[in-house]
């Protein structure tokens, strides 16, 4: 992600996201509060349902990441760097997680956790409408909460490894399908494109983090390639919405997240 930073900074990002993506090369990953797990579990389906109250409620409550806060806005600065430490932003994800509930997901794989926030969340609430049988996360580093995670959540397990090894591919190959999986580690074109194709024949679901950063636009042509190249094989879904306040201030959008569900797996959860 540095490298393509570096690209692309002077033509497009402000000095102190630059800075920012540097520095957060050497921040150590840290433990969320699994604690929050609970605002989860305790709230019933149709609360979880409702992607209004995802949004100003429970994500928020179950806390946002801190890091590079130049791409999220002040008025949730309140919630950053608490809870679960989730890299997302409310009004995206609250649609998202809204319209994989709608799936029988029962497989999961994240691939690029960081603080693992929203990879707990993602676990946590798909278990209100399905029983998940398995859920990976895998990361070049390692990930506290998803080992702290694994002890409370025995279907969990976390790899410390490259995706862009043969070795991963190799594990993917022998895998069994996923329903789910979200690619949000190198941010770059060619290792995006490159976890794309790894997974791309053991994803039911193939789900992308980014897609629509000024940060990193690597990830938005992947997801242009994938659309424009499949077409006939996925019904594509994208939860873009941005925050006023951060364009104004930046000029920049951020995040952004693409779901490409393979038909053929529609065609079977609707028989």
């Amino acid at each position: 992600m540095i490298k393509s930073v570096k690209q692309i900074a002077k033509k497009i990002l402000p000095q102190s996201v630059v800075d920012g993506l540097i520095e957060l090369k050497k921040e150590k990953v840290k433990l969320g509060d699994l604690s929050k797990i609970e605002l989860i579990r305790n709230k019933n389906v149709q609360y979880l349902s409702n992607p209004k109250l995802l949004e100003t409620e429970l994500l928020l409550e179950l806390g946002l990441n801190n890091e590079l806060l130049v791409e999220f806005p002040e008025e949730l600065y309140g919630y950053c760097g608490k809870g679960l430490l989730h890299w997302q932003y409310p009004k995206q994800f609250s649609k998202y997680l809204a319209q994989i509930s709608t799936f029988n997901i029962e497989t999961y794989l994240e691939i690029g956790v960081r603080h693992g926030g929203t990879f707990v969340i993602t676990v946590e609430y798909l278990e209100k409408f399905h029983h998940i049988k398995k859920a990976i996360g895998v990361d070049l580093g390692t990930c506290p909460t998803i080992i702290e995670y694994k002890k409370i959540n025995h279907v969990v397990d976390f790899i410390q490894q490259d995706s862009q090894t043969k070795e991963f591919k190799n594990l993917i190959n022998n895998s069994s399908t996923f329903d789910l999986v979200l690619i949000d580690g190198a941010h770059e074109e060619n290792m995006c494109k490159n976890d794309f194709e790894t997974v791309k024949g053991k994803a039911n679901i193939a789900v992308f983090h980014d897609i629509t950063s000024d940060a990193c636009p690597g990830v938005g042509n992947v997801w242009n390639y994938v659309k424009n190249t499949y077409p006939d094989e996925y019904q594509f879904f994208e939860f873009t919405e941005q925050y006023d306040s951060v364009r104004k201030r930046t000029s920049n959008v951020y995040l952004g997240i693409g779901m490409a569900v393979k038909n053929d797996f529609l065609k079977r959860i609707s028989q």
